[in-house]
């Protein structure tokens, strides 16, 4: 097989392979070179005339294409998000019903981790160390350098982790107000023993408030904080934090493993540096999964909103109720609107640069394959970013589609694993989240192996089925939970960075 028909009522077909001219794929006779994953027309199609792939729009066409040619973003036009073609926002009727099939698997796992006195449950055991201000950012890096290189005791499941970021200060009411949630959320975070906030003494986001605000959402954890002008300076703060730091992690290594199950899963799906087969192998792989652990009482959170561009006709088909459709369409198209009003191309932002080499053409293409994460069951709730997720089953959180931005916002939320698929390959991972990355072709999979741990190009050589692939990742997580390090944990991925609203003041 060198080429795939998505839907039966699309209009392309995706390469496979690389073709070449009088190649013949899906009976037609290609007009031109069709770099592998990239589409061609498998019908005349007119100028005008919508392109379809997943039996949605993915853009029209901006000139007649015939059966055989390329399509790709010289010929395409994206219909949503295109600021630099329309400054109004389109409602393009299209049938959201799809007819896939639950999946689900009636294996018991058993999964060891951390249970916390309030019930959630940790997949790790940090201490967590963070500035409350960007001007902090070295003092906290330099006491969890001194603790690990301190020859403490300390293991894979329960060391001294940290994160940086730009924020804290000069902000307004409602970036201060998001920084101080993402914070705070992480240092909540089931995976997270302990932890030490770190302020400079003048900034807005204050480590006192942050450091009880912890307090209030997890009383069972020991959590301090200092300013390093309170302390005298760098190496007075350095020196402090390191007895503290060695002293809640002393504690931490003291903790004993528990039992726990899938129902104790929190998922956070993500995919990033996509290509045309991440809607074909990995995302559809990962829903599976997001399948079976709603089912075994689970939870799963989608997220990455203007990836939904274009696909919220589907998501919004799959609410509990009337009120959960209206807050998926209303949050999808408030975002969208924030992009028309840039009167830019959405294209070259998202999709990347990276994600048009990988054969995708448009914002809706891309949401269209990046709806698979969140598989077919019911979405149940629509949060906020870094927002505690609370609702069973599946959860809708408003975060943009950059990766970090995103990952950081699900772990806020509570998340206490991710999967995240990836077509391009990215080293990207989280200091507290443990981060399995899944291929969605073996090429990637092989040249980035360092970074990757799971490969789905299996599905798209047809040597593994959507569902067996689904079950490989739930045997993953719970392989991580029982204390295997992901390849992002081994390369001490610590990336964070936190979703900015407005300017700096």
């Amino acid at each position: 097989m060198n080429a795939i028909h998505v839907n039966n009522s699309d209009n392309v077909g995706t390469a496979l392979t690389l073709l070449h001219k009088n190649d013949k794929a899906l009976e037609v006779t290609i007009q031109e070179e069709i770099p592998k994953g990239h589409k061609f027309a498998t019908k005349n199609i007119l100028k005008g005339q919508p392109i379809i792939k997943y039996g949605a729009h993915i853009g029209v066409a901006n000139k007649d294409i015939k059966s055989g040619e390329w399509v790709h973003i010289h010929n395409i036009d994206g219909e949503r998000g295109r600021g630099d073609l329309d400054s109004t926002l389109k409602t393009i009727k299209q049938d959201g019903n799809r007819s896939h099939s639950i999946t689900n698997s009636s294996k018991e796992y058993k999964i060891t981790g951390f249970r916390r006195p309030d019930g959630s449950f940790g997949f790790r055991n940090h201490v967590l160390i963070i500035p409350s201000v960007h001007c902090a950012n070295k003092v906290v890096e330099r006491i969890a350098n001194e603790v690990k290189y301190s020859g403490i005791s300390s293991s894979s499941d329960s060391k001294v982790v940290f994160v940086n970021h730009q924020h804290g200060c000069s902000e307004l009411s409602y970036d201060a107000t998001q920084t101080q949630d993402v914070l705070v959320g992480s240092g909540a975070n089931p995976n997270v023993y302990a932890v030490l906030v770190v302020g400079l003494g003048c900034e807005v986001v204050q480590a006192e408030s942050t450091a009880k605000q912890i307090k209030t959402r997890t009383p069972y954890k020991r959590v301090e904080y200092f300013n390093i002008q309170d302390c005298g300076g760098v190496n007075a703060s350095v020196k402090k934090g390191v007895e503290i730091v060695k002293t809640m992690l002393n504690q931490a290594m003291a903790v004993k493993r528990s039992e726990g199950s899938l129902a104790d899963v929190v998922l956070g799906t993500e995919c990033g540096g996509s290509d045309s087969f991440s809607g074909l192998s990995a995302n559809p792989s990962l829903g599976a999964a997001s399948d079976i652990i709603v089912n075994h009482g689970g939870k799963v959170v989608l997220a990455e909103t203007t990836e939904l561009i274009g696909a919220e006709h589907i998501l919004a088909e799959r609410a509990c109720n009337t009120e959960v459709h209206k807050q998926i369409l209303d949050t999808i198209r408030n975002f969208e609107q924030t992009v028309i009003d840039s009167h830019a191309d959405i294209r070259g932002a998202n999709p990347s640069p990276g994600n048009i080499e990988g054969g995708l053409s448009s914002i809706e293409e891309k949401s269209l394959g990046c709806i698979y994460k969140a598989g077919n069951t019911t979405v149940n709730s629509v949060i906020n970013y870094a927002k505690p997720i609370t609702a069973d089953g599946l959860t809708f959180m408003n975060t943009p589609g950059n990766d970090i931005e995103q990952l950081s916002g699900m772990a806020a939320g509570g998340c206490n694993i991710v999967v995240f698929t990836t077509g391009r390959g990215t080293p990207t991972g989280s200091p507290i989240v443990p981060t399995i990355k899944v291929a969605s072709n073996t090429d990637t999979f092989i040249h980035m192996n360092d970074s990757i741990d799971l490969d789905a190009g299996t599905v798209v050589r047809g040597e593994k089925t959507i569902q067996e692939m689904g079950v490989e990742i739930i045997d993953a997580i719970v392989d991580v939970g029982n204390g295997q390090e992901t390849k992002a944990e081994e390369n001490e991925q610590n990336d964070f960075s936190i979703w900015r609203l407005a300017t700096t003041v």
